[in-house]
């Protein structure tokens, strides 16, 4: 954050305040002694501010206004720091962005889903398992890769075409899930899946800053050949996994995981 924004930012962090109950600290402004009082730019930009609202001002649309956003996320606190390789990481009343780059509306929008649902103590990705058919065993996938069943070496997840760990249960959880999920990886879980089919919900055919991400999600299986790079430069089987991830007529509104955050943003599923 340059000096001539500080009187910007400053307003800024009251509005997240005063209309989201969010916190934002700065690490930004006067240094200490070690740095002789000169200013700090930190790793927030100008423009990440008003990124971060506007996204948050299109979820909080999309969840029912202002005080429904503040009622499932309980206020939460957001920083950028250090946090290895992640993008992002989330807990109850927490949000933390990785300080080496940009934010993104995709990604505000998973960590905020991660927020909601550890709001309610993880309680919301284990219906959304439930509801969509899935199951987690590390017993059963671990049978799954001894079988030969698995899409992943013996490691885990390869750089390689097919080995990316993305079939059911074929990643480091156990997680077998169900239904269709917009993609998945070594890493994927319920919580992850969660956060991800929030994500997918507020952008999916919506012309906002998550829709064109979302839609390369679903149509590179249908658009792309085994062993093509896709619109996010990933290379892989995109065929051969369609079966698993590519919905009735690539429409992302007939799977499971989309009626399912539909209904709980509609109040038809209620957690306390």
């Amino acid at each position: 954050m340059k000096v001539l924004d500080s009187h910007f930012a400053s307003e800024k962090l009251n509005q997240f305040k005063s209309d989201f109950q969010v916190e934002i600290v700065p690490d930004w402004g006067k240094g200490d002694r070690k740095s002789s009082g000169n200013w700090q730019t930190g790793s927030w930009a100008r423009d990440e501010l008003d990124v971060l609202y506007d996204t948050i001002c299109l979820f909080a649309e999309i969840m029912g206004g202002n005080g429904k956003l503040i009622q499932q996320l309980g206020g939460i606190t957001v920083q950028k720091t250090d946090i290895g390789s992640h993008g992002g990481e989330a807990y109850a009343h927490q949000v933390r962005f990785s300080k080496n780059g940009p934010v993104s509306p995709w990604t505000i929008v998973h960590e905020c889903a991660h927020a909601w649902d550890a709001n309610y103590g993880w309680k919301l990705s284990r219906e959304l398992e439930r509801y969509t058919y899935g199951f987690t065993s590390l017993f059963l996938s671990r049978l799954k890769k001894r079988l030969g069943f698995w899409d992943a070496g013996p490691n885990g997840k390869e750089n390689a075409p097919g080995r990316q760990g993305r079939r059911p249960g074929c990643n480091h959880a156990g997680y077998f899930y169900g239904d269709k999920p917009s993609g998945s990886s070594w890493l994927f879980d319920r919580r992850e899946d969660f956060a991800e089919a929030v994500a997918m919900y507020v952008g999916w055919e919506r012309g906002n800053t998550l829709s064109d991400h979302a839609r390369k999600r679903i149509v590179r299986y249908a658009n792309f050949k085994n062993g093509e790079k896709d619109d996010f430069g990933v290379v892989d089987n995109w065929e051969d996994y369609a079966r698993y991830f590519y919905p009735a007529g690539g429409d992302y509104t007939k799977t499971r995981r989309w009626k399912f955050v539909d209904e709980l943003i509609q109040g038809k599923i209620i957690f306390k």
